[in-house]
């Protein structure tokens, strides 16, 4: 390629004193490993989507049905399947809990590590490949997604794999070698695109056509083998989605172009942000390494004829762009181009630090800066949480100590490594390394534990917890003019939660799907979704013992609609739990 590989060799030769590749991979893999899975079922399930997503799962498991989605035992099929498999396998494996549902995401997280590690390996060398590991380990937005049961961790394993496997396959002549990696990469689109639909293949598909626009290598796609891709991706990609056909008829027509093109061309779903969203997100989602985006990009431009400097940013700026310009907008959306993001600052890093010359060590002070004030931000908000945003005071008051220790750890890991660098003990790289990857980790550590105490204010689990010993076995559980996706997880019932609501209401349980269509519930149970005034002539049943959840605020309406003042059994916040008996 042409490109200069600071491998094992040069590495080899670090400064006196430094660890070797063995070592130094085996302590990023033991960074990764905390930062990924440290607490990682301490917090509960965030509403809306984790409770959501965790209930499909165990729904699977309930109704022994793996091909249609269901939430609340209504089929739910605003996104496929794919992705609730392995987390309903991790259920059966490991039982129902916070850490079950969320370890395949952690573990896609800790997949997408390893790809990084290898693939930078592989073309620019190990010190490439450990800053890139490291960096992408220690960004916000895949730390928080590599924790939350939702499906873009998943989905952004696999565009990374597709990507890497298609410039591997197109960048070797071992024909063995370029057949393996041209296989992968149909696979992992067609495995994407169960997850989450065509995204999974027109991010990579965008990034590859310019690609080879902008590099003139047409040449190139013979080796792609396309014919066997398009069978391999088709075998795949069509039997589940046919069978999906069959058991819901309907389903390619709504999911192909109400969830994919509507979704992307109009602003129904309501997350149209504006576009320059992104830019904020990628700013704070990609923190505490931002800073340092402008410097990797202008190094890039210097170096813009080399090959791989080019893919790099198409893939970091295509997907971007695309996102933008769409009517829906999450900050998820833009994950799968933090590892390229990754990799180019891990290649700037990794070649300012090749060498004798500047003190090269203030490259990576910003990180350092910004972790260490945002920590102090948080201590300082502890002593006055006026300073505080209203919904992190809780989280920083639960934390106070974890937060000052680190601050006092922050500064000692600083103090030694500037002290041994003034004394001349350590002069090569690895004592920044080091130092960094150990400070990130801390970071990290007390971030995954604000992230729990933050939970309690957004998760049905305490309600749940607070209100499961007033519900016996036989009574009828319902939701009056709201819903808590996972409070049906936590209660863990055997039958399906009713929801009394307004008729015209455009959405049932934030699914577009189950207000459009108004499927039947699973297994004969019957009716869910009842109007206020369906509602209302069940509240009268003798045969009928009724256990509602209604926002304080709602009770006085409750009232007027079946006539009579019911009784308050428990109240947790804003939610009241009341009976007909």
């Amino acid at each position: 390629m042409g490109e200069t590989k600071n491998g094992s060799g040069v590495i080899g030769k670090a400064a006196k004193g430094g660890v070797g590749e063995p070592g130094r991979a085996t302590f990023l893999g033991v960074v990764c490993l905390v930062i990924l899975f440290a607490n990682l079922g301490g917090a509960a399930f965030f509403e809306p989507d984790e409770g959501r997503n965790a209930e499909k799962a165990r729904e699977i498991l309930l109704l022994n049905d793996w091909v249609t989605p269901h939430h609340n035992f209504l089929p739910t099929l605003d996104k496929p399947i794919a992705f609730y498999w392995p987390v309903a396998l991790s259920f059966k494996l490991f039982g129902f809990s916070e850490w079950a549902a969320r370890l395949p995401s952690a573990l896609a997280a800790l997949g997408c590590l390893l790809l990084v590690y290898q693939f930078a390996r592989r073309h620019w060398g190990a010190r490439t490949a450990l800053w890139s590991c490291l960096v992408l380990a220690t960004s916000v937005e895949f730390f928080f997604f590599a924790r939350l049961v939702i499906l873009d961790m998943s989905l952004t394993f696999f565009i990374t794999l597709a990507l890497f496997s298609f410039y591997s396959a197109v960048r070797t002549d071992e024909a063995r070698s370029r057949f393996f990696h041209s296989v992968a990469m149909y696979a992992a689109l067609g495995t994407g695109t169960l997850i989450k639909g065509a995204v999974a293949v027109a991010v990579p598909g965008m990034v590859i056509f310019f690609y080879l626009l902008v590099t003139r290598q047409w040449s190139l796609l013979p080796r792609l083998g396309l014919a066997r891709g398009a069978l391999i991706y088709c075998a795949i990609v069509i039997p589940p989605y046919l069978w999906m056909e069959a058991r819901n008829p309907g389903y390619l027509r709504y999911f192909l172009w109400e969830e994919h093109f509507v979704r992307y061309m109009t602003p129904e779903f309501d997350r149209s942000k504006g576009w320059y969203y992104f830019i904020l997100v990628l700013a704070a989602g990609f923190f505490p390494w931002s800073p340092l985006l402008p410097l990797a990009a202008r190094d890039m431009w210097r170096k813009k004829f080399a090959d791989s400097n080019r893919f790099l940013a198409i893939w970091s700026l295509l997907p971007l762009i695309f996102f933008s310009f769409s009517k829906s907008q999450l900050p998820q959306y833009i994950l799968p181009i933090f590892p390229a993001l990754a990799l180019g600052i891990g290649r700037f890093l990794a070649e300012k630090f090749s060498g004798a010359g500047a003190r090269r060590w203030s490259l990576v002070s910003a990180p350092w800066v910004f972790v260490i004030a945002v920590m102090s931000y948080l201590l300082v908000g502890a002593a006055w949480p006026n300073l505080l945003a209203r919904q992190a005071r809780t989280a920083v008051a639960l934390n106070t100590s974890s937060i000052a220790v680190s601050v006092v750890l922050f500064l000692v890991i600083l103090g030694v490594f500037f002290s041994g660098y003034r004394r001349n003990w350590w002069r090569g790289w690895d004592a920044v390394y080091i130092s960094t990857a150990t400070g990130m980790a801390l970071f990290f550590i007390v971030l995954g534990q604000l992230m729990a105490s933050a939970s309690i204010a957004r998760s049905s689990r305490s309600l749940a917890q607070v209100s499961a010993p007033f519900i016996a076995s036989g009574d009828r559980v319902a939701f009056y003019d709201t819903y808590l996706p996972g409070i049906a997880f936590y209660l863990a019932g055997d039958k399906p939660l009713w929801l009394a609501q307004y008729e015209e209401k455009d959405r049932i349980m934030g699914s577009n799907y189950l207000a459009a269509r108004r499927p039947p519930a699973a297994d004969e149970h019957g009716q869910v979704v009842y109007s206020f005034r369906e509602f209302a002539q069940q509240w009268d049943r003798q045969d009928l013992v009724l256990q509602v959840f209604v926002k304080e605020k709602n009770l006085q309406r409750l009232s007027l609609d079946v006539g009579a003042t019911p009784r308050i059994l428990t109240k947790y916040g804003e939610y009241l739990l009341v009976t007909n008996r």
